[in-house]
């Protein structure tokens, strides 16, 4: 299979051996499937043998990343890259890559230096390099900037880069995340220039979530709201600021208590965000705008991660804040409401689907749900332990066999649910029921009874308060 594909890219290269184009995309080829020595060779040979900078520049970085990759010749890798500057000295790629390999080795001055004459020489307009050399952005040349800056000294332009970095328009992810962490450091971020956050409101469509959404939007800290319904719901035809609707496909099964549903949308919704946090909600459910600046404001205070456990393989990147955790039933955080990192929120509900309900394999009225909870995982418990499966192992066993320790009245029940007491509460933490209030459509309740709703559960509130 892997010597079909090269195949036509080696014939052009026997019939034309001396074009650059044709050693260019031989050598993209080898190095797609790993032959990097392969592709080196042609890398090198394009370089030598066009005329064209832009081509020779980007065949040059690429000899970079093939020595980098197989961790030889530092001194090559170096010069590579100075000799790519010499061909075109007002692209940034190189500059960053320079400034980077002299971090690597905490040459604090060296890398300080090719960031700072990068940022002064190149052309940010240019079009991009056909391919991938390892360069995140063109934000990067300042982040190295405002990185290496505090090492050598310059600890005062340090604050001010960061903060730059930190507003560049196209940063994102990872990066994104290091610059406001150095603000923190630095106490310069603060509540009037926290991310804002996506709002996801999922399940079907109605008038009453369309309100919600117009409702939250008034709040400063609300940057899109994400309505993710289904496929057949007739939503508005013309466009809402703000407001974006995603409408997905019916899983086979609905899953036991609609669990499929309630994931199918809520990935879906998740996946189409932009913002570093997102909020989940039900679609039947609306918060007054005064809890949920107070939820942002306690959501700001404890999303640090809190994770310190012996048997994870992984970390979240933040604590996801729900409405409670219910500590009678294994990994069980009430649904009303998750609040989170994308990146965590998309793993939550990423969860595999049921290829059938109980309802399908059992006929029974919904109301008789409760007679068989002896039968199948709650659908919160299901949703919560395949999330925290991620970082302890033994759920995933516990997962493969959920009858004996999962579903109620499970022979091993208890040894669950002590294993749940003691991880859930480091990866799920709860708003606290104090001044926030929550109107539940569905039943009407205008206030949601938190004392004597699922009291005899226990369910567990936050009391740390704000």
């Amino acid at each position: 299979m892997v010597e079909s594909k090269l195949q036509p890219f080696i014939d052009k290269y026997i019939n034309d051996p001396s074009n650059p184009d044709t050693n260019y995309w031989l050598a993209y080829e080898y190095e797609k499937i790993g032959q990097n020595a392969a592709a080196l060779s042609y890398y090198l040979r394009c370089a030598e043998i066009s005329e064209d900078k832009n081509l020779v520049y980007e065949s040059l970085l690429k000899t970079w990343l093939m020595l980098h990759r197989t961790e030889r010749r530092p001194w090559y890798e170096q010069q590579q890259l100075l000799t790519a500057i010499t061909y075109y000295p007002q692209r940034p790629e190189a500059y960053y890559l320079l400034s980077i390999l002299h971090e690597k080795k905490e040459e604090w001055k060296e890398c300080f230096y090719y960031a700072s004459v990068g940022l002064e020489m190149c052309d940010f307009s240019l079009p991009k390099l056909r391919t991938e050399v390892e360069y995140p952005g063109d934000f990067a040349l300042l982040l190295q900037k405002a990185f290496s800056s505090w090492y050598v000294g310059q600890r005062e332009e340090s604050k001010k880069l960061w903060i730059e970095t930190y507003e560049h328009p196209l940063i994102t992810g990872k990066y994104k995340e290091l610059a406001k962490n150095n603000l923190i450091k630095f106490n310069i971020f603060n509540e009037d220039n926290l991310d804002k956050i996506d709002i996801v409101l999922q399940g079907k469509y109605s008038e009453y979530v369309l309100e919600t959404a117009k409702q939250y939007l008034k709040l400063s800290f609300v940057n899109d709201i994400i309505i993710s319904c289904w496929i057949d719901d007739i939503t508005p035809t013309n466009n809402i600021d703000n407001i974006k609707f995603i409408k997905s496909k019916y899983p086979t099964s609905n899953g036991t208590g609609n669990r499929n549903l309630q994931l199918v949308s809520s990935l879906n919704g998740v996946k189409n965000t932009s913002s570093t946090f997102v909020v989940k909600m039900r679609n039947d459910q609306r918060y007054d705008n005064s809890s949920m600046q107070k939820m942002f404001d306690f959501f700001n205070v404890n999303k640090e991660r809190k994770l310190n456990y012996e048997n994870n393989n992984s970390f979240p990147k933040n604590r996801i804040l729900v409405a409670g955790n219910f500590h009678a039933f294994p990994f069980h955080p009430r649904d009303h409401i998750f609040w989170g990192h994308r990146e965590d929120l998309i793993e939550l509900f990423d969860a595999p689907l049921e290829i059938s309900s109980i309802e399908e394999r059992v006929k029974m009225k919904r109301e008789d749900y409760w007679k068989y909870y002896d039968c199948y995982i709650r659908t919160e418990s299901y949703i919560g332990s395949h999330y925290c499966s991620n970082f302890d192992e033994r759920i995933k066993k516990w997962l493969l066999k959920p009858e004996l320790f999962l579903y109620d009245n499970a022979p091993n029940y208890n040894e669950a649910l002590e294993l749940s007491n003691n991880l859930t509460k480091k990866i799920f933490k709860s708003f606290p029921k104090e001044g926030i209030d929550l109107e539940w459509d569905k039943y009407n309740w205008k206030k949601y009874p938190y004392e004597n709703q699922y009291s005899q559960f226990e369910e567990r509130w936050d009391e740390d308060g704000f």
